[in-house]
């Protein structure tokens, strides 16, 4: 009886396993703020990543790596954004809203996503291109534009000057397995 119920549970669970997650090979993120006086300060990273759920892409991109290339700017970024307490940023994109490119015909398109920054979930449009290589690999570069306080997230300051509460975001991955 024993081993019936184990061979049973053996031929159940490969069919209700969950599909493999897609493999990333390499991503970035930048983020593009503006000072007074035409100042851009960049925050870049490579820790981004994706994973399918249900019918949703889910892009994570964990805030505390961002680096602005100052030490102490970087501190006052973690702050504002309260990484201690809200580690990440995710993006979910209907997966039935996207359009995926054949071997060589590359697709650039807008969708709505669902950003949570802050503790906050907020509709945005994001523009993306994506293209496959003759391996199968997918290369994905999209951009999307927030306003920090739509997040409660207070633009940065120093010494009484501070950031645009306008950003712009950039990610780019390549992916195995979409």
């Amino acid at each position: 009886m024993d081993a019936l119920k184990l061979l049973a549970s053996l031929l159940l669970i490969p069919a209700s396993a969950p599909p493999p997650a897609p493999v990333e090979r390499a991503g970035e993120v930048s983020i593009l703020a503006h000072g007074p006086g035409g100042v851009s300060i960049e925050g870049k990273s490579t820790e981004v990543s994706i994973a399918e759920e249900a019918a949703v892409l889910l892009f994570r991109v964990p805030l505390a790596p961002i680096d602005t290339g100052i030490g102490l700017r970087n501190r006052h970024l973690r702050e504002s954004l309260e990484v201690e307490k809200f580690p990440d940023a995710t993006l979910r994109v209907q997966r039935g809203d996207l359009q995926f490119p054949a071997e060589g015909s590359p697709v650039e398109r807008q969708v709505t996503g669902e950003l949570r920054l802050h503790g906050q979930s907020r509709t945005v449009p994001v523009h993306y291109r994506a293209e496959r290589a003759s391996g199968g690999a997918i290369r994905i570069e999209g951009s999307l534009q927030l306003d920090m306080r739509d997040f409660d997230i207070a633009p940065p300051s120093y010494l009484g000057l501070a950031v645009s509460p306008a950003v712009e975001v950039a990610v780019g991955l390549t992916v195995d397995g979409l």
